[in-house]
């Protein structure tokens, strides 16, 4: 009964979201009051408990709140500036004999790149599909599933680094005794790649073009899937550049298909598909002006990761640790090292310096933002504090100095949730493992929270059931990432982009279908690798 009640929460925000189409933000405020009373009635948990835990929460989302918020300023300033369109016009010449190569440059290729170094596709895409003539339901799912090609490496390969964190801090050790490395993680989780990847090409196809689309567009989809997946396994086991395999993969496969276009003499670049206003809009700006504001982020954010010194100081130095309760670690903010602040930075620097626009037409910026912000932003910080909640209830705060203690580890909303799926499923915990980390990447719309949420959990059941604990964890992160089209963080955040608030209960629908599938392989693939590892 408890196992039942601890889904309410999740299941109240489906059927808004799905069955009444309540908005995402909403939807995500119902359901942090369902878990807050949940977690109190039948959890043991305060509260005191549950509101600190849900400040916690709204602390760890701010990288994925943050880069929502000023994402979403950067597209309006480039959209209200003409910017946009420029690049539209650009994008719209690349493979327009071949929808799905152009499918699979626009969202994979370029979404994989733009997430690995902590841009934020949901928001950049989104208007480029639309404006490019594609529906709105489209328009929003393929960005938000694009670049799941390649989920684990993406913000400069953040899963990854998270969880050999926390498998070093607890002490798990590698066959040879040594602690796990970013690379060995690397790895692990690479061994996906090759065959999840295409499979989400697979699926992009059938949502924009179905089944039609997907026989004309089958070799190209399989180039960028397998293409992706073997550059970064490669990649991995090559051990330099890890946190950039999205760009080193997306590079790798753009140049695998522009060979495939020549030998089929698809033109990469076609003019003759562009009308009287692209024309116009082309000689407005041109087009290295155009992508300044997408240069200038991606430049910082090499710039304060590759260089030692200044990698120190902002992500070390200023972390700028906060501390909300006795014994807690604490959660650091690295304010000027995040993604967020550089997007912010290079939206004004291309204001500033480059593109320069008119009296007023900030005014009208700051107008239209104003207008976008709120909900996904709301919807960023309340599905994490509803993850929060469920990692903290049945805590109390009885330890030394009020340290807060779990004394009763089964009335733990996340270890009930793991413990069940192990006791239930045995050696098969693997794929009901994975089938939690969808609903975990569901609500937090994260696959680094998903990690940080179940690995504790995923390591005393994997000690128990003699599995390897890395098929278990990665059975949830990579679901977690799959998770992301249909997580309403994202979808809010690709609907606010191109002013549709209120679709997203529409996409989902459309592609949850798609997710299950795309989890089910997944999770087929743990067991496989529970068996041989």
């Amino acid at each position: 009964m408890e196992l039942l009640i601890s889904f309410v929460p999740v299941i109240l925000i489906l059927v808004l979201i799905v069955g009444f189409k309540v908005r995402g933000d909403i939807a995500g405020i119902v359901g942090w009051v369902a878990v807050m009373a949940v977690a109190y009635f039948f959890f043991d948990t305060g509260i005191d408990i549950g509101l600190i835990a849900s400040a916690k929460g709204a602390l760890a989302s701010m990288a994925v709140t943050g880069m929502g918020f000023f994402a979403l300023l950067q597209i309006t300033f480039m959209q209200e500036t003409g910017a946009l369109q420029r690049a539209v016009v650009a994008i719209k010449t690349l493979a327009p004999g071949s929808k799905a190569c152009q499918i699979m440059i626009v969202n994979v290729i370029i979404g994989t790149a733009l997430v690995s170094v902590g841009a934020t596709p949901a928001i950049i895409l989104p208007p480029i599909m639309f404006a490019m003539g594609y529906s709105v339901i489209v328009s929003i799912a393929l960005p938000c599933i694009g670049y799941d090609s390649l989920c684990t490496f993406a913000m400069l390969a953040a899963p990854v680094v998270t969880l050999s964190d926390i498998l070093t801090g607890a002490g798990f050790t590698m066959p040879d005794g040594g602690a796990p490395t970013v690379q060995h993680i690397a790895i692990f989780f690479s061994h996906y790649l090759p065959v999840i990847t295409p499979c989400i090409c697979i699926a992009m196809l059938l949502m924009a073009g179905g089944p039609k689309l997907l026989k004309q567009g089958i070799v190209p989809a399989l180039i960028t899937g397998l293409g992706m997946g073997f550059t970064a396994m490669a990649v991995s086991y090559i051990g330099y550049g890890i946190v950039l395999t999205g760009v080193i993969a997306a590079a790798v496969t753009l140049a695998i298909m522009i060979l495939y276009m020549k030998l089929r003499k698809i033109p990469l670049i076609d003019r003759s598909v562009l009308t009287e206003e692209d024309l116009e809009a082309e000689k407005s700006m041109p087009l290295w002006k155009a992508l300044s504001p997408w240069a200038l982020l991606i430049v910082f954010c090499l710039v304060t990761n590759f260089i030692p010194p200044l990698y120190d100081l902002l992500y070390t130095d200023l972390e700028a640790r906060i501390i909300l309760f006795p014994g807690d670690a604490g959660q650091p903010l690295r304010p000027l090292w995040q993604a967020y602040f550089w997007v912010l930075v290079s939206t004004l620097v291309a204001s500033w310096l480059i593109i320069k626009p008119k009296k007023g037409t900030w005014g009208a910026i700051l107008k239209k933002w104003n207008k976008r912000w709120a909900p996904p932003t709301i919807s960023s910080i309340i599905y994490f504090c509803i993850a929060y909640v469920m990692m903290y209830s049945a805590y109390t705060a009885t330890g030394d100095g009020g340290a807060w203690v779990l004394v009763d580890q089964g009335k733990n909303i996340i270890s009930l949730w793991a413990n069940a799926a192990a006791d239930a499923f045995g050696w098969f915990y693997p794929i009901a493992n994975g089938f939690l980390g969808l609903v975990s990447g569901f609500v937090t719309g994260s696959e680094t929270s998903t990690v940080a949420l179940f690995a504790k959990y995923n390591l005393i059941s994997s000690e128990i059931l003699g599995l390897n604990p890395l098929v278990v964890i990665a059975s949830g992160g990579i679901a977690a990432g799959l998770a992301s089209v249909i997580t309403p963080v994202k979808l809010q955040q690709a609907s606010s982009s191109i002013d549709k608030i209120g679709e997203e209960g529409g996409v989902l629908r459309r592609v949850f279908p798609y997710a299950l599938i795309l989890v089910a392989i997944s999770v087929v693939m743990s067991q496989f690798f529970a068996v041989t590892y």
